[in-house]
């Protein structure tokens, strides 16, 4: 019985690390037509700050803050490094790498986002990836670590303060969405634009 509970745990994993891998895709798919729709903008002579060339195409953050999960209420510390590539003074897609505190049960994440700056210093970025977790359960009277995998959605919000024309510090706040859980990371990210 505790295995079949375990092998429907599973399957829901699955399912719903699909379902987050073909939205992400969907995503990813419609960025650049709103990268061109952009180029299309700045090409009928709308000028703003954002039409301008970029000075970098890459981008490199460092970010340390806090993640609280709301179901246990915990709160622990979080690290986490990115590279983003910028297609337009708008859009860029992304990669990030975090760390967080093993007492929250999530070890790291690894995602691909894509982020959108509406406005100068305001940025708004969406990803889907993958939350490693190692969590603590009990079967058959045995507590044993178990490594499980979970589908994510991240959504980030920050507002960055620059530093020079290549560096930039932001506070951020983030909601990473599961199935199971709902984890707030909140903290400072310092890019340096390459």
């Amino acid at each position: 019985m505790a295995s079949m509970r375990i092998s429907d745990r599973e399957s829901a994993r699955n399912h719903s690390l699909i379902r987050f891998v073909l939205l992400a895709g969907a995503v990813f798919l419609a960025a650049p037509a709103a990268v061109a729709q952009d180029a299309e903008h700045a090409a009928e002579g709308e000028h703003s700050e954002h039409s301008e060339e970029l000075t970098y195409r890459h981008a490199v953050t460092l970010s340390a803050g806090a993640a609280t999960r709301t179901e246990e209420n915990d709160t622990g510390g979080a690290i986490g490094l990115s590279y983003g590539y910028y297609l337009s003074p708008k859009w860029a897609l992304g990669l990030k790498v975090e760390y967080a505190s093993s007492r929250l049960e999530r070890d790291f994440i690894i995602l691909p986002a894509v982020l959108f700056e509406p406005v100068e210093r305001v940025e708004f970025a969406v990803g889907f990836g993958v939350e490693r977790a190692s969590k603590e359960e009990t079967e058959h009277g045995e507590t044993h670590t178990v490594e499980e995998n979970e589908a994510l959605l991240r959504l980030t919000f920050a507002y960055g303060f620059h530093i020079g024309s290549r560096m930039a510090l932001s506070p951020e706040f983030n909601a990473d969405i599961t199935s199971s859980n709902v984890t707030y990371v909140y903290g400072l990210a310092l890019s340096v634009g390459l």
